[in-house]
């Protein structure tokens, strides 16, 4: 049922699971239900773009940033995500072209 699901999506889907719950841990998830390698690490990549959470490295380089600016927590959140979920954009539309 999964891969049923997933065939023919998995670069979108890839991507929306990331930010959910982080971009390895979705590739790795994905990878047992399609054999479509290459686009499971294009959305993996993408996928760490968007959310906090998408990636593990975001989400410790927000940790070191609170340490040293813990009064910008709102402003930094903002920022981010902005410029993380319009990159992500921009290369999504990218990735449907080739």
């Amino acid at each position: 049922m999964i891969t049923a699901f997933l065939s023919g999506h998995e670069l979108i889907m890839t991507v929306g699971l990331s930010q959910i719950i982080s971009n390895v841990p979705c590739a790795l998830l994905l990878s047992q239900y399609s054999d479509n390698v290459k686009a499971l690490i294009i959305g993996s990549n993408l996928g760490g773009l968007g959310t906090l959470v998408a990636s593990m490295a975001s989400l410790i380089s927000y940790k070191l940033f609170l340490k040293e600016c813990p009064s910008a927590k709102i402003s930094y959140l903002k920022s981010f995500t902005l410029y993380n979920l319009l990159f992500l954009l921009v290369l999504l539309l990218a990735a449907s072209l080739i």
